[in-house]
C-alpha cells in the first residue's frame, strides 16, 4: 500500500514540525498518495474485470455492512489509539505526574476492555448487533468529551478515571462484533480476504488518527495565545482541541452505525446487505 505509506509518512514529517507543511518534499509525497488512491481503485477494478487476482477486490464495498464497518473501525481505532497517546502526556506534560504515576492511571483500560469482550459474550446472542454496537459508541463518545471539558486542576477521580475506564469500551465491542459480521456476509471463499481488509483499514486508521491529532494538538499550541508554548496551558490547548476531534470521531462512527448497520439483527444469522 504505497500510497498509504506516502501518506503516513507525510503527515508524521508534518506532524515533528507543522512548518514543514509547505515544504516542496511533503507537499509532492501528499500530492502522490491523493493520486494514488484512484489509480490503485482502477487498477483493482481492472483487474476485477478481467477475472485476475485482486489484492483488495472493488466488489467487497458493495457490502453495505462490511462497508459500515470498515469506516468504523477506521473511525474508532484512530480515536481510540489517540485517545491513549493524548491522555498520556496530559497527565505527564500538563498535570506533572510522573512515568509511574501515569501508568497507575491506565490501570482500568484494560479492565474495561476485559469486561466488554466478557460482556460481549454474555449478550451477543441475546441483542441485536447494531443496538450493541451504536450503545457502546456513544459510551466510546463520553472518553474524549470528558477530557475535552475536563480542568486540569480536578482530580483524577472526577473526569480522567471514567474516560480511560470506557475509553475502551466502543473500539473492543466494534472489533468484536465486525469479526463475526464478515462470517455472516461473506462466504467461506472471501472471508479471509474481507478479514484482511478489515485489519488493514484498523492499522491504517491507528496510523492516521494519531498522525492527525498530533499534527491538530501541535498546530492548535503553536498557534495559542499563550506566550509560552511549552507550558501546561498552552500545551492544554492543543490537547483539548485533539480530545474534541476524538470526539468527533466517534459521533461521525455513531451516524456511520445508524446509517449501514441498521437491522443487521443478532450476530450469527446470515444477513445480506
Amino acid at each position: 500500500m504505497a500510497k498509504d505509506l506516502g501518506l503516513d509518512v507525510d503527515l508524521i514529517t508534518i506532524t515533528a514540525d507543522t512548518s514543514n507543511s509547505g515544504t516542496p518534499t511533503n507537499v509532492c509525497l501528499l500530492g502522490l498518495s491523493l493520486a494514488l488512491m484512484p489509480a490503485f481503485v482502477a487498477w483493482i477494478n481492472r483487474q476485477e474485470r478481467h477475472k485476475r487476482p485482486a489484492l483488495i477486490p472493488n466488489s467487497l464495498w458493495s457490502n453495505r455492512i462490511f462497508t459500515s464497518i470498515c469506516i468504523n473501525v477506521f473511525l474508532m481505532w484512530g480515536a481510540f489509539n489517540a485517545f491513549e497517546q493524548v491522555i498520556n502526556l496530559f497527565f505527564q506534560e500538563v498535570q506533572g505526574f510522573n512515568a509511574l504515576e501515569t501508568a497507575l492511571r491506565f490501570l482500568p483500560m484494560p479492565l474495561s476492555g476485559l469486561l466488554a469482550n466478557l460482556a460481549m459474550g454474555l449478550v451477543l446472542h441475546r441483542i441485536r448487533a447494531d443496538w450493541i454496537v451504536l450503545a457502546t459508541t456513544v459510551v466510546s463518545c463520553v472518553s474524549p468529551l470528558l477530557m475535552a471539558l475536563v480542568d486540569p486542576s480536578w482530580s483524577y477521580w472526577v473526569a480522567a478515571f471514567l474516560a480511560v475506564f470506557l475509553n475502551a469500551t466502543g473500539a473492543e465491542s466494534l472489533f468484536t462484533i465486525s469479526n463475526l459480521l464478515i462470517m455472516s456476509v461473506f462466504p467461506g471463499s472471501t472471508q479471509g480476504v474481507a478479514g484482511g481488509v478489515f485489519n488493514t483499514i484498523a492499522q491504517i486508521g491507528k496510523s492516521l488518527g494519531l498522525a492527525l491529532v498530533a499534527l491538530l494538538a501541535e498546530s492548535t499550541t503553536a498557534h495559542s495565545a499563550i506566550e509560552d508554548r511549552k507550558s501546561p496551558e498552552a500545551l492544554m490547548e492543543g490537547y483539548r482541541a485533539a480530545f474534541w476531534f476524538m470526539f468527533a470521531l466517534s459521533a461521525t462512527s455513531f451516524a456511520v452505525s445508524l446509517w449501514g448497520l441498521h437491522g443487521i439483527g443478532k450476530v450469527g444469522r446470515k444477513v445480506t446487505a
